[in-house]
C-alpha cells in the first residue's frame, strides 16, 4: 500500500502567490501620460502620473533646495515655490488649488513657461524658478530675472527638482500653460484687447456663490480674505471692480501670479466672483 505526500500548505500558497506577481509584472501607463521629451509643446495638459516613485533620500545640497522651495521669507512677497506648485510631497497635495503646476517631473521636461525656457536656459534659471522668484516674490524685475536667484541657489534649487522627478504626481511630458494671454509680469495692466475676452468669458457666467466659496477657500483664500489683510490685500479693498478682479484672476497682478485656464475655470472664477459679490453686499 502507497502513502500519500501531500503538499504542505504554505509551499502551495507560496506557488500561487508567485505566480500572481508574475501575471502582475506588467501595467498599462495610465491614459494621457507620455515620456517623450522631444516634443516643447503639447496642445493639453498632460495627466499627472499615478505609478511615479517616492523621491530618494536627498544629497546635502538638494535638502538645502527643499529648505529653498518652502521658504517664505526669501523675497519681499511671503511666498515660496510650494505656495504655487506642488512638490508630489503629501504637504503640498490636497485640495487647494495652487496658481502653478506640479514641478516634480520638470527636469524630464525639454521646456518651461511656454517655451521661455528651454536647452541650457534651463538649468541657467532653475526650470524658471527665477522668474518666479523675481516677479512673485520681488527679488528682481522682469529685467532682472537673472540676479533673482544666486549662482549657490540655482544649483541647489536644481539638485531637489532632479530628486522629485519622480515623486508622486509627476508629469514629465512639457505642457502648454493655457493662459488667455501671456502675463506681463509686472504692474503694467495687459492689453485691453487681449484681456477682455478672458474677462467676458468669466463674467457672462452665472457664479454660484455656495460654490464659489469653497473655490475661493482652495484659491484666492491663500492670500487673500475677505476682510482682513493676509499676504495680500483683503477683498474689501482689492474687490471693488469684479472685470478687475477677472482680469487679476487670468493675469496676475505685480506680485499675484494669474490662475490658467486648465488650472482654475472659468465657471470656478465666476464661482469665486460670486461668492465674493455676496460677502460685499454687490
Amino acid at each position: 500500500m502507497k502513502i500519500l505526500r501531500f503538499i504542505p500548505i504554505a509551499a502551495l500558497l507560496a506557488f500561487v502567490s508567485l505566480i500572481s506577481l508574475q501575471s502582475c509584472s506588467k501595467s498599462d501607463k495610465p491614459a494621457g501620460t507620455t515620456t517623450d521629451s522631444s516634443k516643447t509643446t503639447t496642445t493639453t495638459t498632460p495627466a499627472p502620473s499615478t505609478d511615479a516613485t517616492a523621491p530618494a533620500a536627498l544629497s546635502d545640497k538638494a535638502k538645502k533646495g527643499q529648505l529653498l522651495y518652502y521658504n517664505t521669507s526669501l523675497g519681499k512677497v511671503k511666498v515660496a515655490c510650494a505656495t504655487c506648485h506642488s512638490d508630489g510631497s503629501a504637504k503640498t497635495q490636497g485640495n487647494q488649488i495652487r496658481q502653478g503646476h506640479t514641478l516634480a517631473g520638470v527636469t524630464s521636461r525639454t521646456a518651461t513657461w511656454n517655451g521661455m525656457y528651454k536647452g541650457d536656459n534651463l538649468k541657467k534659471f532653475a526650470y524658471g524658478a527665477s522668474l518666479c522668484a523675481a516677479v512673485f516674490q520681488k527679488r528682481a524685475d522682469i529685467k532682472t530675472v537673472d540676479k533673482a536667484l544666486s549662482a549657490d541657489e540655482v544649483d541647489a534649487l536644481n539638485e531637489y527638482l532632479a530628486a522629485i522627478n519622480t515623486a508622486p504626481g509627476a508629469m514629465t511630458s512639457n505642457l502648454k500653460i493655457q493662459w488667455v494671454g501671456k502675463p506681463t509680469f509686472s504692474d503694467e495692466a495687459p492689453d485691453e484687447k487681449i484681456a477682455k475676452p478672458g474677462i467676458t468669458a468669466i463674467m457672462k457666467l452665472p457664479g454660484d456663490p455656495a460654490k464659489g466659496e469653497t473655490v475661493f477657500g482652495a484659491s484666492c483664500g491663500t492670500c487673500h480674505s475677505i476682510s482682513d489683510k493676509k499676504i495680500g490685500p483683503p477683498m474689501v479693498k482689492a474687490a471693488k471692480d469684479m472685470n478687475y478682479v477677472a482680469q487679476t484672476i487670468r493675469f496676475g497682478s505685480g506680485q499675484m501670479a494669474f490662475y490658467a485656464k486648465d488650472v482654475l475655470s472659468d465657471q470656478q472664477a465666476a464661482d469665486a466672483i460670486a461668492y465674493i459679490q455676496s460677502k460685499l453686499g454687490k
